[in-house]
């Protein structure tokens, strides 16, 4: 980046506009500036001389543009972006304004600089902004080792607005326990944790928002200590205020600005620049936008060789390293292959080592690409190489938010449901201290069915988890004493370990079938995939790297990839079916609706076009004729790729060279075509896709019985959706359908009961007579559902009024506004599901959550939509919604009533039990398949309820973490803990949260330690009392480890001659008399690496 700007610095046109800006009170005018090269010439003239700029551009991506720009050359430290954030949600139920926020973001950056770079849009001369003394009042300075009276600091941020939270998460929060305050002002990508010895502050941290844990150490901060309500801040000053009077007035495309500003005598008084005005200009340049080249690296490549010929300096910048690299190999082939292709012109051509000499690559990309040829230079960008969208990446600070957080969905309260593994489901009632013999320590309180009460000591705090199941599902307690819990585990059991015996028996079965071995990628395979418009997510690109391996290896494939709606599920199914053609190999594609069908042809289309591939597809689109076509030249391989609804399984469609079946949404198939599927994919390499997510932790528990890859990460490049919560207001809605309408777009409705659509639409239909409208709803037969569905897709209607059957499986790109009236009736999955129907391109969506007045509702009604309305970015709302639908999947994947099942004894329960039959099976009916399942290490017995008692008090005391949501979240972590590294890991974070552990807590953690160390080496209960260490063995250890593994740990003793063994009735224990505890801890590891080297 260095290397650009120098060279900038010393260009003509830098020296020429540096000079005509020193002629005082001179307007000038610049053109032609293409691409970036606007925003770089800025930057060098800023470096050349500090000065104040004001940037106005024509629309907020513009400035979003600008600000990236001149961030990737002068960090954003001097840079200040006034403009309203594409991702902005409005806050109807807050005393916020938010505009307030991101203007005092921006404003705090003007002030605390001599001289920076403010960006806007015209709209910034519109808008009332604080007085410069309204925000320079609460700026603020702290540093370490500054006195500062404890108490007061918290009490002046909870009077200047500051919310106290348990643990602060947003904007506008802070949170005081001990010495420590917690604070997250405006302006701070991260809260910022300040620590106190008494009255001084003793370090200064930033931390990251969602672990809680310090990310860097500050030595002094600067922060405004005020949260600008509405109700109480006065807005009646205007951005001029914040400018001194040699700012320079950057004027981007004058001409587009004309309509927006009204009154061009404001700015009389500061030097103008425009850039790219119309007529003529001061300074003209000639430089161009970068050239489309389509994906095509061969077209590329070749305007390589020809810049270089002509001694042009090239750079190439991607975003990332791993964009680069493949950059970087896609034109080193391209370059050979051009080399021996072309001949005619070749004295015109650099050869390869030249060319790929005069390349500056950069692993940070520019907005847009452009040629200077006056000057010899190019710089391109990766992304427009490919007609790819960049990813937006503006660092902008945090909104405050109102809404229910994901860390508070996971985390357990009082009142909260929960499930004991052995005596069912009860309710969380807090913690109780209680004594033990000398010592004391904190114990769960549980509450059943008839108020019965169970205290739970720690030991077995593994035994507990949070009951999850699908929302709104309330479980039914549990009755102490009963048998029926044990009853309903033991069912659960049998049917998952009958599922999953048939999952494994298809999987090595699959697996003992000859497949085909497909050939590595071709240059065309990684020009393909370098052209998709949208970057890849990690998930996706490791799944793409998946099926490619499963389809080289020499068994056939069976993969099923789970992700969400827009996720990029289709791409790697277009990729793969490329793979296979290109290696002279049918794909077929079957889908469950005619619609689908037409849509996966037109997106197999659209991206397959540039490359020899046949594509069609097979429906009721179709006239018989023309299907009967279809059939013959599949059965001559005349067609490569056939998409198709079930008609593709009918008796008459035969494919003379199959080699690839991709299956979407297989569940949705009846059991007459999941029959004509098994005999179809034998030998076959098979790619499933389905919308509904699946956890991860079923794809561990299935390993060996199903090949999974789960894409949860979203697309980075979609525009985030608009989304609002509103009362009813006809004004709005009709505001909201006319711009749709007249950006040729259309609108889904969304009501929450079938009986009140018809009324609905009639309404609206009378506000507006010349809508065009439909209603559909799952009452309605398939056919005319579908029928309507395709008139939708087909334009045919302005909006759809319907219910939440749109939720999944429809795609139409053109629906880019959705309402969803009664909001507060939905649960966050199908909230997010159903948003997730619009902002399926690059165009902004815009979702309105229509509620009953606020009033209305509970708090906790309005924080569950507000999360919705908050998480406007894909993925974060998915997180808080995953659960339902990850139940949902489970569904799908092992059978519908398995919902039954989770509902009953919850998720977490269900995954252990799914876990457990699966290892089971492996050893009892399937060890030849799973030949390293009796190792040792199988031997050796977890036992996660190991028992540690010491004769003192080893507990978290309440003064030292007072949240019982806090306490039990830490009890769980360290009782999970199973080597030293995490446990420090959760020391260090305990330390940096709360402070130093006062004794009981030290004696807790030395408690783990012991509990670490006796892990897997098959203790039930460990005694430290008194330097008295007795470890007592399980009751029941198996034959194998009382012939494998006692021997081992008995043949350790005589080096210790203060251990003895005692055998007493049935138990067997080992006494050893220690000088110092650590001894302790060390014996018991000395037994467990011995054991461990069983093993290795």
């Amino acid at each position: 980046m260095k290397k650009v700007i120098e060279y900038l610095e010393h260009l003509k046109i830098t020296r020429e506009l540096s000079g005509l800006l020193e002629s005082a009170n001179m307007d000038i005018s610049v053109k032609t500036l293409s691409g970036s090269l606007k925003s770089l010439v800025i930057a060098s003239l800023w470096l050349k001389k500090k000065r104040n700029y004001l940037i106005i551009t024509p629309s907020a991506q513009e400035a979003e543009d600008w600000f990236h720009d001149l961030q990737l050359v002068l960090g954003d430290d001097v840079l200040a972006l006034l403009s309203e954030p594409s991702n902005k949600v409005h806050y109807t139920a807050e005393n916020q304004d938010e505009q307030l926020i991101w203007l005092i973001d921006g404003l705090s950056v003007l002030q605390k600089n001599d001289f920076s770079i403010t960006i806007s849009t015209p709209d910034i001369f519109n808008i009332s902004i604080p007085k410069h003394e309204e925000i320079s009042k609460y700026r603020t300075t702290l540093h370490k080792g500054q006195f500062l009276e404890y108490s007061a600091f918290s009490n002046m941020l909870g009077l200047n607005g500051f919310e106290r939270v348990d643990f602060v998460s947003s904007q506008g929060e802070m949170a005081v326990r001990g010495g420590i305050v917690d604070i997250f002002p405006l302006g701070w990508d991260n809260p910022l944790r300040i620590e106190f010895w008494d009255n001084e502050i003793e370090s200064i941290r930033e931390f990251q928002p969602i672990s809680q844990r310090s990310i860097r150490e500050h030595q002094s901060i600067e922060f405004i200590a005020n949260i600008y309500h509405s109700s109480r801040t006065t807005a009646d000053s205007t951005i001029f205020e914040y400018l001194s009077n040699d700012t320079i007035l950057v004027l981007d495309n004058p001409d587009s600005l004309q309509s927006s500003i009204d009154n061009w005598d404001i700015f009389s008084s500061y030097q103008k620049l425009s850039i790219n005005k119309l007529g003529e200009a001061d300074v003209k340049i000639n430089s161009s936008q970068q050239k489309q080249y389509h994906g095509s690296v061969k077209d590329f490549t070749l305007e390589l060789r020809k810049l270089v010929g002509l001694n042009a300096k090239i750079v190439i910048s991607a975003q990332g390293k791993e964009h680069l690299e493949r950059l970087k190999e896609l034109v080193e082939n391209g370059i050979e292959m051009s080399e021996v292709q072309d001949t005619l012109n070749s004295t015109y051509l650099a050869e390869k080592d030249v060319t790929l000499n005069s390349i500056l690559w950069l692993n940070e990309s520019f907005t847009h690409g452009f040629l200077l040829p006056d000057f010899q230079l190019a710089i391109f960008t990766e992304h427009e190489i490919f007609n790819r969208l960049r990813t937006q990446t503006t660092r902008r600070g945090k909104r405050i938010t109102g809404g229910i957080s994901l860390r508070e969905l996971m985390q357990l309260k009082i009142g909260d449901f929960v499930v004991h593994v052995d005596k069912g489901v009860g309710k969380f009632d807090g913690f109780k201290t209680i004594k033990l013999g000398v010592s004391l320590q904190d114990c769960l309180r549980l509450q059943f069915a008839d108020d019965d009460i169970l205290y739970v000591n720690l030991n077995y705090i593994n035994k507990i988890q949070k009951y999850s199941s699908q929302e709104g599902v309330v479980p039914k307690l549990s009755k102490l004493g009963s048998t029926e819990w044990l009853r309903k585990k033991a069912k659960t059991k049998k049917r998952l370990k009958d599922i999953a015996r048939d999952l494994i028996k298809l999987y090595a079965e699959r697996k003992r079938q000859p497949g085909i071995s497909y050939p590595s990628d071709t240059m065309w395979q990684k020009e393909f995939e370098a052209s998709f418009i949208y970057d890849d997510t990690p998930d996706q690109a490791q799944t793409t790297t998946e099926v490619k391996k499963d389809m080289e290896s020499e068994t056939p494939m069976d993969r099923l990839v789970c992700g969400d709606v827009g996720f990029g599920k289709t791409e790697i199914a277009i990729r793969a079916s490329f793979k296979a053609v290109q290696a002279g190999k049918q794909v077929a594609v079957l889908v469950p609706t005619t619609i689908l069908a037409q849509q996966h042809y037109m997106t197999f289309m659209d991206r397959l076009h540039r490359y020899p591939v046949i594509i069609e597809v097979i429906s009721r689109f179709r006239s018989k004729k023309e299907q009967e076509v279809v059939v013959e030249k599949t059965k001559n391989a005349q067609i490569d790729v056939l998409i198709g609804t079930h008609r593709l399984l009918s008796k008459d469609v035969s494919f003379r060279n199959l080699g690839l079946l991709v299956i979407d949404e297989e569940h949705r198939f009846g059991v007459a075509s999941k029959e004509k599927l098994r005999k179809l994919r034998t030998n076959v390499d098979t790619l499933t896709l389905t919308a509904t997510p699946i956890p991860r932790t079923l794809n561990f528990s299935l390993m060996g019985a199903r090949d999974l890859s789960i894409i949860e990460t979203p697309p980075r490049n979609r525009l985030p959706i608009y989304t609002e919560i509103l009362e009813w207001n006809d004004k709005i809605i009709l505001k909201a359908i006319s711009k749709e309408i007249e950006r040729k777009g259309q609108v889904f409705f969304v009501n929450d009961k079938i009986q009140d659509i018809e009324k609905i639409s009639r309404n609206i239909q009378m506000l507006m007579p010349s809508l065009k409208v439909a209603v559909a709803h799952g009452q309605m037969r398939s056919s005319e559902l579908e029928h309507i569905m395709e008139k939708f897709l087909e334009r045919k209607f302005d909006v759809l009024f319907t219910t939440k059957i749109i939720e999944s499986g429809i795609d139409i790109p053109n629906a880019n506004t959705m309402f969803i009236n009664n909001a507060q009736n939905f649960g966050l999955a199908e909230l997010y599901q159903l948003r997730g129907r619009v902002g399926r391109s690059n165009i902004q969506a815009y979702c309105y959550l229509l509620i009953p007045p606020v009033k209305n509702l509970s708090s906790n009604s309005l924080r569950r939509l507000q999360a919705i309305e908050e998480f406007t970015e894909l993925g974060s709302g998915l997180q808080l919604a995953m659960r339902d639908m990850e139940i949902r999947g489970a569904g799908n994947l092992l059978g519908p009533e398995q919902s039954g099942y989770i509902n009953e004894i919850g998720f977490e329960l269900y995954q252990r039990i799914l876990d457990e039959a699966v290892s089971e099976l492996k050893i009892e009916e399937f060890s030849e398949l799973f030949f390293d399942s009796k190792k040792i290490d199988k031997i050796l017995p977890v036992n996660e309820d190991i028992t540690i008692e010491l004769d003192s008090d080893a507990l978290l005391p309440s003064d030292y973490i007072a949240s019982e949501t806090e306490r039990f979240h830490f009890y769980k972590k360290l009782y999970h803990v199973r080597d030293n590294d995490a446990l420090h890991e959760i020391l260090e974070e305990m330390n940096d949260r709360f402070g130093k552990l006062p004794q009981q807590a030290n004696e807790l953690i030395f408690a783990v330690k012991l509990r670490v160390a006796a892990l897997s080496s098959g203790f039930a209960k460990i005694t430290l009392k008194k330097n008295k260490l007795s470890a007592e063995f399980l009751t029941n250890l198996s034959t194998d480890f009382q012939e494998t593994v006692l021997p081992v740990i008995l043949d350790l003793l005589p080096s210790y001659p203060n251990a003895k063994i005692f055998q007493n009735e049935n138990k067997l224990s080992i006494e050893l008399l220690v000088s110092k505890r650590d001894d302790a801890v060390e014996f018991l590891w000395r037994i467990k690496r011995t054991l461990q080297s069983l093993i290795d």
